[in-house]
């Protein structure tokens, strides 16, 4: 008696997708694994280099503060890299940071967000900045994210964005030099904290935030 065993089938590689026309959504979350951090854009999978320490450093210091920023206040929940935001069909960004109001909390799924977040942050590389500040930057703006914020530790620049009506309008600082966020109720960066080496510690900063003194 002949057995035949059968062989497993072969994962369709991001070249080969891209290769074959426009990938879907569920293509996307089919071929790329969890671990790698890569965007659907337009049909189209893009990639990202692995980040270099400052980007990396930035992102994680970010997502804790304004995480235990949103836990005190129970606003809602924060999202990391590598978690995919379903906006469309073609349509599949990972924003380096994301946040999600409670009332909204429902679009969270056990695989992926479906739907925009409130807030998107993307801390721009030399190899993400034409689609942080370009067709990420129109994405989000006509599906309804309410703010963006985008960091370059290479320009050293933070602006924030609202959305106004589908467009970006620039949220300018305070008489203090303090971006405030608009999703975030109460919660406010000062530029200068992420120009830092090293970054400040993220419980001296929320305590500053909040108003109340390291003891």
């Amino acid at each position: 008696m002949a057995y035949f065993v059968k062989k497993p089938e072969k994962k369709q590689s991001i070249q080969e997708a891209n290769a074959a026309g426009l990938v879907t959504f569920e293509k996307f979350y089919e071929i790329v694994d969890e671990n790698v951090k890569a965007d659907l854009l337009d049909g189209k999978i893009i990639r990202d280099s692995p980040p270099v320490p400052k980007h990396a450093l930035i992102v994680t210091w970010v997502g804790r503060l304004t995480g235990d920023y949103a836990e005190v206040f129970d606003l809602g929940s924060v999202f990391g890299a590598n978690t995919t935001v379903r906006l469309t069909k073609y349509q599949g960004p990972e924003p380096d940071v994301f946040f999600i109001r409670k009332s909204r909390l429902r679009i969270v799924g056990e695989k992926y967000v479906d739907g925009p977040p409130d807030l998107c942050v993307e801390v721009i590389s030399k190899t993400s900045r034409q689609r942080d500040r370009g067709r990420k930057f129109v994405l989000y703006a006509d599906y309804g994210v309410k703010e963006y914020w985008l960091i370059d530790p290479l320009r050293i620049t933070v602006e924030f964005y609202e959305n106004q009506d589908g467009e970006w309008t620039e949220i300018k600082p305070d008489e203090q030099g303090r971006l405030r966020s608009k999703v975030l109720s109460g919660f406010w960066l000062k530029p200068e904290w992420l120009a830092a080496n090293p970054l400040p510690p993220v419980l001296t900063t929320l305590l500053e935030i909040l108003g109340k003194k390291v003891i």
